[in-house]
């Protein structure tokens, strides 16, 4: 399974570089999309960069938030 990446705005970036991370140098979020779509557990490195699986077909103008992905 191949994934690819999606480089984030400066306003989500500016978010995530002063939430904590998971692991060096990533973090997992909640994406919410503007459709209403939620995807979890996705991995965001360095605080810029979205990984996507090869099947999700979204772009940087789809997304409303992203969150840090509770630990539960």
């Amino acid at each position: 399974m191949q994934t690819r990446t999606l480089k984030l705005t400066d306003s989500f970036i500016n978010i995530l570089v002063n939430l904590p991370e998971n692991g060096m140098g990533y973090q997992l979020v909640k994406v919410i999309l503007k459709s209403g779509k939620v995807l979890h557990k996705h991995k965001v490195l360095n605080s810029e960069l979205l990984m996507l699986e090869e099947n999700e077909n979204i772009n940087i103008i789809d997304i409303d938030k992203i969150e840090l992905e509770n630990n539960k």
